[in-house]
């Protein structure tokens, strides 16, 4: 029980010791690579707490902290669990944009998990939230033309809504073919643009990106790649072979 102790005592000065750069580097790290073992994210989590009681207006923490709450929302099982999360994310990312309005971040985060809320509740009762993200995406670009979270989430957009209330697949795969081309490599976009493709019936052009998505050797978001992206990848390659 001592020797418990002392090793958490031991921890515990280590990472008020580390410098909010660096902490926020691992947390990184763990963030992006919890694929890699199942202890990661809550590693990270934690390193992220102690990060946000160290230095509560460090920016890249507050970014992290929040991106970290979306990914806990979207591991929930439970409906009220990822509500709590996703608002708490969003709570989080409103802290970023009111002490920084020029980081794209804290506007894009407050966005993804604003939009999070509103596919937990349903489409029907979050299409008043439309308005807003456009605002949101439309402010993260002309912070930063080439974040390619925005890129990806306005192709998202424009495809989950329906046609009556102003989706469009042409837009849709205008905005993530820029994306794309900003960074090949971030497979979440070209597996909605996949989808993009499968939903117009251009079977060639969807097998060509899914392929190239499983062939990935170096994705942005490693975690994400090998978790989500080249599973769902593999599933819809399976469904359109014969197409």
């Amino acid at each position: 029980m001592k020797r418990t102790s002392a090793l958490f005592l031991i921890m515990s000065a280590a990472l008020a010791a580390m410098p909010m750069d660096s902490l926020c580097d691992r947390a990184a790290y763990l963030l992006f690579n919890r694929h890699l073992e199942d202890e990661y994210l809550d590693s990270a989590y934690a390193l992220l707490t102690r990060g946000r009681s160290q230095d509560p207006e460090h920016e890249r923490c507050l970014y992290l902290w929040s991106r970290i709450h979306v990914q806990k929302g979207d591991n929930a099982e439970a409906r009220s669990d990822k509500f709590t999360f996703y608002e708490r994310s969003r709570a989080i990312a409103d802290t970023l944009r009111e002490l920084n309005p020029e980081n794209p971040f804290g506007h894009m985060w407050w966005a993804v998990a604003q939009g999070r809320i509103g596919q937990t509740r349903g489409v029907l009762n979050s299409l008043f939230m439309v308005p807003s993200l456009k605002r949101a995406f439309s402010h993260v670009l002309e912070l930063d033309p080439a974040h390619t979270t925005a890129y990806d989430a306005y192709g998202v957009l424009y495809y989950e809504l329906p046609g009556i209330v102003g989706g469009s697949l042409a837009r849709s795969e205008e905005y993530l073919k820029t994306g794309l081309e900003i960074d090949p490599d971030y497979t979440v976009i070209r597996l909605d643009l996949a989808k993009v493709y499968i939903k117009q019936k251009r079977w060639h052009e969807a097998r060509e990106h899914l392929t190239e998505l499983v062939e990935t050797t170096d994705p942005t978001f490693p975690a994400d790649f090998v978790l989500d992206d080249k599973p769902e990848a593999l599933e819809l390659l399976e469904q359109i072979k014969d197409k």
